[in-house]
C-alpha cells in the first residue's frame, strides 16, 4: 500500500506546477521509503533495529537567512524516524549533524552534469578512466581533480586533500614526477597509479571499475562524503533531503517559496526548477534500484 501512495504520488508531480510539485515529490519518495523498511533484513526484530517509521528525524530551517544553498539541514534521528529507518535500510550514513542544502545538491550526479560551474562543494565524480586495464600492474588511472581550475598548478598535497573526501580515491594519490604530480593531456586531469588488481570490484566491457564506485542511474561514479566522519550518501538519500528541504519551503513558508521560484527575483529559481523536474525520472528509478538491491 505504500508503494501505492508512493506511485499516485509520483504520478500526480507531471500535473502540477512548480508552485505544489515538491510536495507530491517528497511524500511519493517518503510513502515508497516506508516499503523499503519494511522489506529490509537490516531492520526488525531479528536485526534488532525498529522498521517502522515515526518522524521526519530531520528538520530544515525555512526562514533562509543565508538564502537557500547555505540552509542547513540538522539530523535528529533516533530509532524510530523514517530517515534513519531508511538509511538503514539502503546502508546509508544517517549519524552526522548536519549539512548545508548547497553541500547536498552537489552530491546529486544530474545536477553537477546540468550545472558545471563550481559551487565550492565537493562534487561526484563522473568520468574515470583506465588504461591498460586488461594488461599489468601497477595501472595509471585518469582522474578528474575535484574544483580544479585551468591553468593553476597544484601540488601533490593540495590533490591528495582533495581525494581524502572521496573513500574510493583515498587510498591512492596522484602519480608524482619529482616534487609534481603527473597530470594528462586532457585538462583537469591528473594520473593515479593503482597498484594491484584487487583495487578494481570488476571488469565490464574492458573497463576496470573502482572499488567504492556507486551505480547512479546505469553509470559508475564516486562519490564524496557527505559530512566530516561519515561516508557518502546513497543517491536516494541524497534526494531525500533535498526534496524534503523543498517540500518544507514550500508547504510552511509558501511566499518565500514563490520567491524562490522566481525567475525574475531569485537566483537559484532555474536550478530548483531542474531539481524538481529531474526528481520525476531520477528518483523512481532509484527507487527501483533500491528494491532490487534489497531482493539480491
Amino acid at each position: 500500500m505504500a508503494l501505492e501512495q508512493g506511485q499516485q504520488q509520483f504520478a500526480a508531480a507531471p500535473l502540477i506546477g512548480y508552485e505544489s510539485r515538491a510536495l507530491n515529490l517528497f511524500y511519493g519518495l517518503s510513502q515508497a521509503g516506508r516499503a523499503i523498511a519494511a522489506g529490509s533484513k537490516s531492520l526488525g526484530s531479528a536485526a534488532g533495529e525498529q522498521w517502522q517509521g515515526s518522524g521526519h528525524g530531520i528538520k530544515f530551517s525555512v526562514g533562509l537567512q543565508k538564502g537557500l544553498w547555505d540552509a542547513p539541514i540538522n539530523l535528529q534521528t533516533n530509532h524510530r524516524d523514517l530517515f534513519s529507518r531508511v538509511s538503514l535500510a539502503t546502508d546509508s550514513p544517517h549519524k552526522f549533524d548536519s549539512i548545508t542544502f548547497g553541500a547536498l545538491v552537489n552530491q546529486l550526479v544530474d545536477y553537477t552534469m546540468a550545472f558545471r560551474e563550481p559551487e565550492g562543494y565537493p562534487r561526484p565524480l563522473h568520468d574515470v578512466r583506465v588504461y591498460g586495464a586488461s594488461t599489468s600492474f601497477p595501472v595509471d588511472i585518469e582522474v578528474a581533480v575535484p574544483g580544479s581550475v585551468a591553468g593553476r598548478r597544484m601540488n601533490a598535497g593540495e590533490v591528495g586533500a582533495l581525494f581524502g573526501k572521496y573513500p574510493a580515491l583515498a587510498p591512492f594519490s596522484a602519480s608524482p614526477v619529482g616534487d609534481e604530480i603527473r597530470w594528462s593531456h586532457n585538462e583537469g586531469y591528473c594520473l593515479v597509479t593503482v597498484p594491484s588488481r584487487e583495487s578494481f570490484l570488476e571488469e565490464t566491457h574492458g573497463t576496470l571499475i573502482l572499488k567504492g564506485s556507486t551505480v547512479y542511474r546505469g553509470s559508475n561514479v564516486l562519490l564524496p562524503c557527505a559530512a566530516a566522519g561519515c561516508g557518502p550518501l546513497r543517491p536516494l538519500m541524497a534526494w531525500w533531503l533535498v526534496l524534503y528541504a523543498l517540500s518544507m519551503l514550500a508547504r510552511y513558508t509558501p511566499s518565500k517559496w514563490m520567491e524562490t521560484l522566481s525567475l525574475a527575483q531569485s537566483p537559484v529559481a532555474s536550478k530548483v526548477e531542474f531539481i524538481l523536474d529531474t526528481a520525476m525520472e531520477a528518483v523512481p528509478e532509484l527507487l527501483v534500484d533500491e528494491m532490487e538491491r534489497l531482493r539480491t
